[in-house]
């Protein structure tokens, strides 16, 4: 759902609580300053929360990558012990159909931090910056904890976070709970494939 229909859906909602508000004022036998007062709670907060709300819309997702997409730019953030972070990978893509043309839709992705994903990550960064587009495959990881720690993209034992951040630093992964709860998925990069024309007729 792109940021439009979120933003049509929360109306949406908003206005059938609003209406179930005001249904359940008229058959109550409150006193009419506490009915007005509550209608201009309920609006008051209906606007406190659009505004908000799109105060989210730029930031990363958390979901799963698509499957094949074309790499924009790539930010790599280092754990850091200074600062109790665990440090996070950022990823600006665009998703590819099965021609290889983007969906002219870039998002922004946030995973966790690891040292083999990261080294990939920077490495494909290179390659833009020198002229170079580059285009990414996230596959899904098997549950099998030989297969993924031979990947590199996330640990043996992910499952349990560690107790602070410094932690996470050790081992060179973050495993923030909010970011190891979407799917694992081993991501590789390579050069941008051309993409794939319609046969023309004679």
């Amino acid at each position: 759902m792109n940021a439009t229909g979120a933003i049509l859906s929360l109306s949406c909602a908003f206005v059938v609580v609003g209406v179930l508000l005001l249904a359940l004022l008229m058959r109550s036998l409150w006193a009419w300053w506490i009915k007005a007062l509550a209608i201009v709670l309920t609006c008051s907060f209906f606007i406190i929360s659009f505004y908000q709300v799109r105060e989210f819309f730029g930031w990363p997702g958390y979901g799963k990558l698509p499957e094949r997409f074309q790499v924009l730019w790539v930010r790599v953030v280092e754990p850091s012990r200074a600062y109790q972070e665990a440090g996070a990978i950022f990823l600006w893509l665009e998703e590819l159909d099965a021609n290889n043309v983007p969906n002219g839709i870039p998002r922004s992705y946030k995973l966790p931090y690891t040292k083999a994903l990261a080294e990939r990550s920077e490495k494909a960064r290179e390659e833009i910056v020198n002229g170079k587009a580059q285009q990414g495959e996230a596959k899904d990881l098997g549950l099998e904890p030989e297969t993924e720690q031979a990947g590199g993209d996330i640990p043996h034992g992910a499952a349990l976070p560690p107790a602070d951040a410094a932690a996470a630093t050790d081992g060179n992964v973050n495993l923030d709970p909010e970011l190891m709860s979407q799917q694992p998925q081993r991501i590789e990069f390579a050069p941008l494939a051309v993409p794939l024309l319609p046969v023309k007729r004679p």
